[in-house]
């Protein structure tokens, strides 16, 4: 995988989920969730892959002290933000921990609502991890308890890989069209993930999906964005054996996007979903 901008260290990539990639992508799946779930009015939320920790304190202050709020990241610097904003809210219900998606660090059977977010796992990620990562919610989670899972499902970025498509013609790798149809392919339907938690044990299982646009005023500033760079390029080039391969399919794609889109701007939508299910 290239990485095409300067080297960032952890702190700084903290920073930057805080300002960019919860704005841009995470609040989307929190409003859906606000929208769809009633929350409980009293026990304990957890909050796995709780980021930069404002949705968690967000909760703990509209619930309010009957309700104990646990929010969990496997990044401490983002951690230690979400601390901050908990200090600035002086808020006595909610603790922030460090712990993976697939090892918590938690107790059993302790949790009435377990809330996870792996829209920020690549499809390959997700697929391996999954059934580890669902263990151990079913692990922490009551008998009973509400389990919510936030994942972008298949037909996310199909306005990209038909760019996508375009650049490999015009760059003549068109031996790479299997892999892109892999890619088009890898995410879970969500036919396929309810199933996938029904097999782990989950009862009552159903997924609520909504289309969430991203706006971008060039194809620069697309391919450019933090969230893009940082989150999905890499993986989406990763498909291509070299570097000089990479950069040449890197300024196809502006090229293609800049000509197509004329003077309007570059929109690209996920598929925002939740699954919400019951331990």
């Amino acid at each position: 995988m290239t990485n095409y901008s300067a080297p960032k260290d952890a702190k700084e990539l903290a920073y930057l989920y805080d300002l960019y990639f919860v704005p841009g992508w995470r609040e989307s799946f929190d409003q859906l969730l606000d929208a769809e779930v009633k929350l409980p009015d009293e026990g304990k939320i957890l909050e796995v892959s709780c980021g930069t920790g404002g949705y968690a304190v967000d909760l703990a202050g509209r619930l309010g002290d009957k309700v104990q709020v646990v929010a969990v990241d496997d990044s401490a610097e983002r951690i230690a933000l979400a601390n901050g904003k908990a200090e600035i809210k002086k808020l006595d219900n909610i603790r922030f921990a460090v712990g993976a998606l697939d090892d918590l660090g938690l107790a059993d059977d302790d949790f009435d609502l377990v809330i996870t977010d792996v829209s920020f796992l690549s499809p390959p990620e997700l697929a391996e991890r999954l059934a580890d990562i669902l263990s151990e919610i079913r692990r922490v989670a009551k008998s009973g308890a509400g389990v919510i899972l936030k994942l972008a499902t298949r037909g996310s970025f199909d306005e990209f890989y038909s760019y996508y498509w375009q650049a490999l013609l015009e760059t003549e790798l068109l031996d790479y069209t299997t892999q892109l149809e892999e890619l088009i392919s890898e995410r879970y339907t969500t036919t396929q993930i309810e199933s996938v938690f029904r097999e782990a044990g989950f009862r009552h299982v159903e997924s609520v999906t909504e289309k969430q646009q991203l706006d971008f005023e060039t194809a620069t500033e697309f391919i450019t964005s933090p969230l893009i760079e940082n989150v999905f390029l890499g993986h989406w080039l990763g498909i291509l054996a070299s570097e000089q391969e990479e950069r040449t399919v890197r300024e196809a794609l502006v090229r293609i996007i800049d000509r197509e889109r004329g003077e309007d701007e570059f929109d690209v939508s996920a598929k925002t979903t939740l699954v919400i299910a019951k331990r």
